[in-house]
């Protein structure tokens, strides 16, 4: 099983082969590839921060149409680098694109709504979804490196378990595109943190291998190996198909993981 590419004419983005042949979700990791955007965001952008929220509606809908989501109804989050989480209720529908948002500092987004898209953004930092078909609770976690020592996406196992009864043993994990430890340089400061959280292994020279400490989070937490699956893809390397902050400039677009249970 691996990170397929679906085209819609110049539209491109991924799904996880494992969880669309376990049904009852639509996902979408998106690349740069097929949008309205233009300039340095061209053409796929998917944060109404960074340019006209007018042109990012377009870029939902014409992503989540060939999936039957429905972009009207995605729960955008303002992301800060936290490990902080909510549980999103039908009363979210359409905050942060189609409505102002309340749901600051938040960079996991969980739900178990049917019908209700829940989004976050990357642009080399990891985007992770996480699925209980049992339960039918899902998830969607951004971890960069500060998220990924504090555990965010261990945290988002542990609440599924706590607040929907999910067996971790059942969740499926889909760790998407992002930097990879060819590119991640860090300084000292990150290090002594991955170190502090037990991720030594991780470290490699002066790099960093966030996907892979995530998928050791997953498994600390109960997650089984074969039920992971890491996209492989670095965003810094491949930036003429993905945005990257590392290889593309501050002033760059932003990717969406959408999911939505069917």
């Amino acid at each position: 099983m691996s990170f397929k590419p679906i085209k819609h004419e110049e539209l491109v983005y991924y799904i996880d082969e494992k969880i669309e042949n376990i049904g009852g979700v639509s996902h979408i990791f998106t690349t740069r590839f097929g949008g309205f955007s233009s300039g340095p965001l061209f053409s796929m952008n998917m944060s109404p921060s960074r340019e006209n929220p007018d042109t990012v509606k377009k870029n939902y809908k014409l992503v989540c149409d060939c999936e039957n989501i429905p972009s009207e109804r995605c729960v955008l989050s303002h992301q800060t680098h936290t490990s902080n989480i909510k549980i999103v209720t039908e009363e979210d529908a359409g905050k942060g694109l189609y409505r102002e948002s309340d749901i600051q500092d938040i960079d996991g987004l969980i739900t178990n709504v049917k019908n209700l898209p829940i989004v976050i953004f990357y642009a080399d930092c990891v985007p992770i979804l996480l699925y209980d078909p049992a339960k039918n609770v899902i998830a969607a976690v951004h971890a960069g490196w500060r998220g990924t020592v504090s555990d965010i996406a261990g945290k988002a196992v542990e609440i599924m378990k706590n607040s929907f009864g999910s067996d971790p043993s059942n969740i499926v994990a889909s760790i998407g595109p992002s930097i990879g430890p060819c590119c991640f340089e860090t300084g000292e400061d990150a290090k002594k943190e991955f170190v502090k959280s037990g991720l030594e292994k991780y470290i490699i020279g002066n790099n960093i291998d966030l996907q892979g400490s995530n998928k050791e989070k997953l498994i600390l937490r109960g997650v089984k190996a074969e039920n992971i699956t890491i996209s492989g893809f670095c965003t810094k390397c491949k930036c003429n198909e993905f945005f990257s902050h590392r290889g593309c400039g501050s002033d760059t677009g932003r990717m969406a993981l959408i999911a939505c249970l069917r």
